[in-house]
């Protein structure tokens, strides 16, 4: 499922519930509905209770399914036999909420759901299950891929678990619902893309229990070997055809799922694409692979097409770039930038075939290209293809489509592959693309941090075509009328670099009085706006509530208005129940903040909570378990002086230290990092010694960072990189999980507690954080803020100019992600599809960041002290 899809719906500035969304189409109700009977709200459901029976914890939990067009009809059926029974039952309550539901971007796990019912037992269920698929009889829809269906029924589901009754809460801030055995055992309700019933529990709707399958997947006289992409829509598979011997490509869509918005389904779209594929191969044989067969098996349509060799472009690139490498060199960047015009030679041409054969292909992006192991490219993935006559198709891929209200001279049929190539064009020198969509004036500010790279002009022309001028743009951003004041002007490449201390000081201003301006304490679902993250844990924790903005705004001296102070303290009051005790989303991390505004009794409060949580016994991260919690201990120590803080830390301490399975309290799957791995605890042994002067800690520190050094691994341009956890090998140069959050910590240790191999490792650690400077996102955890942090704090504690060089250009970095708004700056977050203003993703973490070098001694001469941040305007 992609990063806030859901949330991305409901408002086109911010991230927000579904269920905020203005119009969500025409409304589904029941035809007749007895007399004093009324639903009720749930989220993107409408639930209707049972006059005569009350909801059980749980049990055979029935789902119908139902195609788009047939879902008021299904509604009244099941209405009928529900009201009838005197069962409760809920179904979703709009059009756009089928449609997300049923989207090929939604994930599996709730895929084909319409109507959800809920038997007090098994008798019930069976008596239902048997009257449902009845009156259902000849209807059709999705498969609801966690039940089975029952006997030959199209429609009508089931599986057994929870009915919402219990759940508890994770770590994370998230609730997992609970579910007892057959034994009384309460164990997770896992809600998977597959028919799984609790130990001890059988099914009593079969004779005989179906046998998991053994041996290779055959689809007709096709046998998968690799499952390239699963979706809401179907999958993908390399497989080998028996008759011949030959690799094909297998594309597979399911019925009645894998919708897009204009409604059509996944079979729609890819018996669409067979027809253009079939069209295309006759009038210009190579653009798109060669069509080989279309059939339907089972419920499934499959299409087979030839097995293009190779990789994506999104691979390819992350491969081949050396923009980002330690070891780049003059002649490799320009070796680079000739196979860049290469392989944009390469697309022009096949997209002069298509279009002359009367084609659009409508969703180029990095994911559609493939590069061929001859370095040549073919078109994949035609479902968004349409011919030159008709409109272009609605999907797109973000930042590779013209966005709404595009105005140029240059319109008309090829608008949506001009404009797609431009963007791989972009792709090739920064991930900028939603930037310059909504800040073209910044383009300037991307140019001066490539400096180094140097983009060539062709490459940086045909990459920026489709934006505003550069020297028109900075007074037409969108979101804000021109002021008088200056508010939310940007410094110039020239100010950058003549007085990257003056500038980043207004900088700062104008970021802090952004936060102000998004602030909004009356909204009751956030104050500031959020990540999507916030709306599945709470809007008042650190890393994506309310405390995290003020943090920031508390840190860099700017003013916090007392409705905003007000509002974080009757919040977390009002969940501190609901909160889980750790450092990003919980109450370890809400208590320094409380305490910092004169708040104190709440603050200790809050952190003897967690100290008893039980989460904080069972996980020990500094994200969400006890190392956070005796951070927080620590930091009201710092504040206040007093001595029981500081035993409560130590006490924290001792309780890591006697963990008997450290690894079993980490995030998933041996997770690596600052906030979920090993790394993060060692900060915070770190601190504890520093405040203690006990060199134990630093010695159980130092352990914990050679196990995280175990989990590192090299590059090939010499540099050390970390992935998010055991199951992946993705280089990851970020703060929260990647290089330079452990970086962060091995610095602290290096200049404290030498040690060979940290020493060792930590320049080559660097090396991968120091060069990126073009991230996709400007925010704290996944970043180039993150990475300014980190730098600042290693040329802090290292001293040298290089360091200090390579903090300050990461610093001003940051102001090419800003766009003016009606009062200072905004940063799109998570995803870059919204803006946000927290501290994970949006504007609070790159204030924190610009605070951290401001206030530190980098820059300090020969600059006066740095005053107060003013919030602008």
């Amino acid at each position: 499922m992609l990063e806030g899809f859901g949330e991305a719906l409901a408002d086109r500035e911010y991230y927000l519930p579904l269920t905020g969304v203005a119009d969500p189409g025409p409304r589904f109700v029941p035809g007749e509905v007895p007399a004093g009977l009324r639903g009720g709200a749930q989220g993107i459901w409408t639930v209707w209770g049972g006059p005569r029976t009350a909801l059980a914890e749980q049990g055979w939990k029935i789902h119908v399914s139902a195609r788009l067009d047939r879902a008021q009809h299904v509604l009244d059926t099941v209405a009928g036999v529900c009201f009838s029974e005197g069962v409760p039952f809920k179904h979703l309550s709009a059009r756009l909420f089928f449609l997300f539901l049923h989207h090929k971007h939604a994930g599996r796990a709730q895929s084909g759901k319409f109507c959800s019912v809920y038997p007090p037992d098994t008798a019930t269920a069976r008596r239902l299950l048997e009257r449902l698929s009845d009156a259902l009889d000849g209807e059709e829809g999705p498969y609801v891929l966690t039940d089975r269906r029952f006997r030959g029924s199209r429609t009508v589901h089931y599986r057994y678990g929870s009915f919402g009754a219990r759940s508890r809460l994770r770590a994370d801030g998230t609730r997992e619902a609970l579910v007892r055995d057959g034994s009384g055992r309460e164990v997770a309700d896992l809600r998977l893309p597959a028919f799984h019933l609790p130990p001890g529990i059988t099914d009593p709707f079969v004779g005989q229990e179906e046998q998991p399958h053994a041996g290779p997947i055959l689809i007709r006289d096709y046998e998968v070997t690799r499952a390239v992409r699963l979706s809401n829509a179907g999958g993908t598979y390399q497989a080998v055809d028996r008759r011949t011997g030959r690799t094909v490509f297998l594309k597979e869509a399911r019925a009645h799922n894998g919708l897009v918005f204009d409604g059509t389904d996944a079979q729609q779209r890819l018996r669409h694409e067979h027809r253009v594929l079939r069209e295309l191969h006759a009038a210009a044989p190579g653009v798109g692979p060669e069509p080989l067969d279309h059939f339907t098996e089972w419920e499934h349509d499959f299409l087979v097409t030839e097995y293009i060799a190779g990789q994506p472009l999104v691979g390819w690139l992350s491969r081949s770039s050396p923009l980002a490498r330690a070891d780049r060199t003059d002649g490799s960047v320009a070796a680079y930038h000739e196979a860049c015009r290469h392989l944009l030679a390469g697309l022009d041409a096949s997209l002069e075939r298509l279009h002359g054969a009367g084609y659009r292909f409508g969703d180029l992006s990095l994911g559609n290209v493939m590069v061929t192991p001859s370095g040549g490219v073919r078109l994949v993935d035609f479902e968004a293809a349409s011919a030159l006559s008709a409109a272009p198709s609605r999907m797109g891929t973000p930042g590779f489509t013209p966005p709404p209200g595009l105005r140029r001279a240059e319109t008309g049929p090829l608008l949506q592959d001009r404009y797609g190539t431009a963007a791989v064009a972009f792709a090739f020198l920064a991930p900028f693309h939603e930037i310059a969509e909504h800040a073209p004036g910044n383009l300037a500010l991307l140019r001066r941090d490539l400096a180094d790279v140097a983009p060539p002009q062709d490459l940086w022309q045909r990459a920026t075509a489709f934006h505003l001028p550069e020297d028109r743009a900075q007074d037409r951003a969108p979101d804000r009328a021109p002021e008088q004041d200056g508010s939310g002007r940007l410094p110039s490449p020239a100010e950058l670099d003549a007085d990257p201390r003056g500038s980043l000081t207004r900088f700062a201003g104008e970021v802090a009085a952004g936060l102000l301006e998004t602030a909004d304490a009356g909204r009751p679902d956030w104050a500031f706006p959020p990540s999507p993250e916030a709306f599945r844990t709470n809007n008042v924790c650190l890393a994506y509530g309310t405390a995290g903005v003020v943090h920031a705004l508390h840190r860099a001296g700017a003013p916090v208005p007392e409705e905003i102070r007000k509002r974080l303290r009757r919040d977390t009051l009002a969940q501190s129940g609901a909160l889980p005790p750790g450092l990003l989303v919980g109450t370890a991390g809400i208590a320094p903040v409380l305490a910092g505004l004169g708040l104190l009794d709440e603050a200790v409060d809050l952190l003897r909570e967690a100290d008893g949580h039980p989460l904080t016994a069972s996980c020990a991260t500094l994200a969400g378990g006890r190392a956070g919690v005796g951070l927080g201990w620590l930091a009201l120590y710092r504040l206040t002086g007093e001595s029981h803080h500081l035993e409560r830390a130590a006490a924290a301490g001792e309780g890591l230290l006697r963990t008997p399975d450290l690894q079993a309290g980490l995030g998933e799957h041996d997770a690596r990092g600052l906030l979920h791995g090993r790394s993060g605890i060692a900060l915070f042994l770190h601190r504890l010694a520093r405040s203690t002067g006990e060199d134990r800690w630093l010695e159980a520190g130092r352990l914990l960072l050679h196990r995280e050094l175990d989990r590192t691994f090299p590059l090939d341009d010499g540099a050390l990189s970390v992935s998010d956890d055991a199951r992946l090998t993705r280089a990851m140069p970020y703060l929260a999980t990647g290089a330079a959050g452990v970086a962060a910590v091995l610095t602290r240790y290096a200049a404290t507690a030498p040690d060979e191999r940290c020493a060792a490792a930590l320049p080559r650690l660097v090396a991968g954080v120091r060069v990126s400077v073009a991230t996709k996102e400007a925010g704290l955890y996944r970043g180039l803020a993150g990475l300014a942090w980190f730098l600042a704090g290693h040329a802090e504690l290292t001293g040298t100019d290089a360091a200090r060089e390579d903090a300050v250009r990461a610093a001003t970095g940051l102001v090419k992600y800003a766009v003016p708004y009606r009062r200072g700056v905004r940063f799109l977050g998570a995803g870059s599809q919204r803006f946000t203003a927290d501290l994970a993703s949006g504007g609070a973490g790159v204030l924190l960041a610009l605070h951290r070098l401001l206030d530190g001694p980098l820059l300090a001469e020969p600059h006066p002290a740095r005053p107060r941040v003013t919030a602008t305007g």
